[in-house]
C-alpha cells in the first residue's frame, strides 16, 4: 500500500511540473518567429505570436502586435485556411489601428516597413474596397460607406507615408476616397421634391470628401455626378457663393454636362417659389450675360405660372413684364414661334386687364374720362407689342409642315387676338383718322377670315 501511494505522489508531481512547464510565459524570439514565416506556416505562426502576446510583459510589444496583424490577414487570405478564420482580417485592422493610435508616425512607419506590417495594410485595404463594391452594387449605402470609408484611411496612410510609387505625399486614391462619398451621398438621400436630405449627416460626410477632391482639381468621368451633388448640397444651404464657384467648376471639367449645369443653374433661380426671388435671381443671371435659351424659356414659364396667383398689382405687372423679357431673349437666341406666341399672350392679358378697368370707368365726368385716356394711354404699347408678338407667332407657325398639336391651336389663337386687336385700335381711330382706321379694319378682317386656317 505503501508503494502504491508512493507512485500516486509521484504522478501528481510529475503532472504539476508539466503543467508548470506548459503555462510558463513565452518570450517573443523573432528567429522563432522566422521559421515559421519562410516556410509560410501561418497556422504555427499565429499559436506563436498568440502565445507570446499572452504574457503579460510582452502585450505591449510592438513589433509582436506588427507580426499578429501580418500573420492574421494572411491566414484570411490564404484559400487553404481562409475558412477557419473568417475574422482574421477583422483582427488585423483592430491590432494595426491600435498600434496607429498608440506609437508616433516616424515608429508606426518603421514598423510597417520592417516587420510586413506594409502586407497587413494592403491587405485590410483591400478587403475593405472589395466588400465596399459589393455592397455597393446591392445599393447597402450604409454599410457600403463604412467600408470604403475603411479602405480611404488606409490607402491614404499608404499615400502619405511614402508607401507607394507616387512621389506626392498629399496624394488622394481617388476611386476609394470617391466611392466613400458616393456611398454616403446615397445615404443621405436627397428629394428633389422638398429640396432637402433625409440623411444630413451623410450630407455632409459625403461633402468634406468631396471638397477635398474638387479642391485638390481631380476630375474624371465619373465625378460629374460628385459636382452636381455638391451644388444641390449648397443650394439647399442657400450658398450662392459656392453654389456658383462649384457650378463654374463642373462647366470647365464637363461641359458634356451643360444641360445638367444649366437645369441645376435654373432651379437655382426658381428655388423657394419665391416670385420676387425668381425675378431678383433672373436679372443678375440676365445681367452677367451668360444664360441659355432653355434657362430664359423655363424662367419665363415659371413667372408666367406664377403670374395667376400674384394679387398685388404692382407685383403683377413686374412678373408679366420680367416674363415677357424672357420670352424675347429666348426667342432671340432661338425663333420658335411658341415663343413669339408666349410673350403675345403675356402683352395681350396686360391689354386685357386694362381694358377691363377701362370698361369699369364708364360714365360721365372729368375724373372718368381723364382716368379712362390715362387707361388707353397704358393699353396702347400692349396692344402694339402683342400685336407685334402674334404677328411673329402666326409667322413662324404657320410656314411649319409638321407643327405639333400645341402649334396649331396657338397659331389660330393668335390670328383671333390678332382680329381682336386691329378691331380695337380701329374703333380708337374711327371718325378722327380715315388712314389709321382702314388701315386697321383692313387687318383685323384679315385675321379674322385666317381663323381656323392652320390644321
Amino acid at each position: 500500500m505503501k508503494k502504491v501511494l508512493f507512485s500516486m505522489l509521484l504522478a501528481g508531481s510529475i503532472s504539476a511540473v508539466f503543467a508548470q512547464k506548459k503555462d510558463k510565459p513565452v518570450k517573443y524570439d523573432n528567429s522563432e518567429l522566422q521559421k515559421y514565416l519562410v516556410l509560410k506556416n501561418y497556422v504555427q505562426a499565429k499559436d506563436y505570436i498568440d502565445k507570446v502576446l499572452q504574457n503579460p510583459k510582452e502585450q505591449d510589444n510592438k513589433e509582436a502586435l506588427t507580426y499578429k496583424a501580418f500573420i492574421y490577414s494572411q491566414l484570411a487570405y490564404d484559400s487553404a485556411t481562409k475558412a477557419n478564420y473568417p475574422d482574421g482580417i477583422s483582427i488585423a485592422d483592430n491590432v494595426l489601428k491600435q498600434l496607429q493610435q498608440s506609437t508616433d508616425t516616424a515608429q508606426f512607419n518603421k514598423l510597417m516597413r520592417q516587420n510586413q506590417g506594409i502586407n497587413a495594410v494592403s491587405a485590410v485595404y483591400a478587403d475593405a474596397f472589395n466588400k465596399g463594391k459589393e455592397e455597393f452594387a446591392k445599393s447597402q449605402w450604409d454599410s457600403a460607406y463604412v467600408n470604403f470609408r475603411e479602405s480611404s484611411h488606409w490607402s491614404g496612410y499608404i499615400l502619405q507615408n511614402g508607401f507607394s510609387t507616387n512621389p506626392d505625399r498629399n496624394a488622394i486614391d481617388t476611386f476609394p476616397v470617391l466611392y466613400t462619398g458616393f456611398s454616403a451621398q446615397n445615404a443621405a438621400g436627397f428629394d428633389a421634391e422638398s429640396g432637402s436630405f433625409k440623411n444630413p449627416a451623410m450630407a455632409d460626410s459625403a461633402m468634406s470628401i468631396y471638397t477635398a477632391l474638387a479642391d485638390r482639381g481631380i476630375a474624371i468621368p465619373d465625378m460629374a455626378a460628385m459636382y452636381q451633388f455638391m451644388i444641390q448640397y449648397y443650394q439647399t444651404k442657400k450658398d450662392n457663393a459656392n453654389t456658383d464657384k462649384y457650378l463654374a467648376i463642373a462647366k470647365q471639367h464637363y461641359p458634356d454636362k451643360n444641360d445638367l449645369w444649366e437645369q441645376l443653374e435654373t432651379n437655382a433661380m426658381t428655388a423657394g417659389g419665391d416670385v420676387q426671388s425668381i425675378i431678383d435671381n433672373y436679372k443678375q443671371k440676365d445681367a452677367a450675360g451668360d444664360m441659355s435659351e432653355d434657362q430664359y424659356a423655363q424662367i419665363a414659364n415659371s413667372l408666367a405660372n406664377a403670374e395667376k396667383k400674384v394679387t398685388d398689382s404692382a407685383l403683377f405687372i413686374q412678373v408679366n413684364n420680367t416674363a415677357i423679357d424672357a420670352y424675347e431673349k429666348a426667342f432671340a437666341k432661338n425663333p420658335q414661334g411658341l415663343y413669339a406666341y408666349n410673350a403675345g399672350v403675356l402683352n395681350y392679358s396686360m391689354f386685357l386687364k386694362l381694358d377691363d378697368e377701362y370698361y369699369a370707368s364708364r360714365g360721365e365726368g372729368a375724373a372718368l374720362k381723364a382716368k379712362r385716356a390715362s387707361i388707353e394711354k397704358q393699353q396702347a404699347p400692349y396692344a402694339d407689342s402683342s400685336a407685334y408678338w402674334f404677328e411673329k407667332a402666326y409667322s413662324i407657325l404657320s410656314a411649319k409642315t409638321n407643327r405639333e398639336k400645341i402649334e396649331t391651336i396657338s397659331g389660330n389663337n393668335a390670328v383671333k387676338s390678332l382680329e381682336s386687336i386691329y378691331g380695337w385700335k380701329a374703333g380708337k381711330a374711327q371718325g378722327h383718322d380715315a388712314a389709321a382706321f382702314d388701315k386697321y379694319d383692313a387687318l383685323s378682317k384679315k385675321y379674322g377670315n385666317l381663323e381656323g386656317s392652320l390644321k
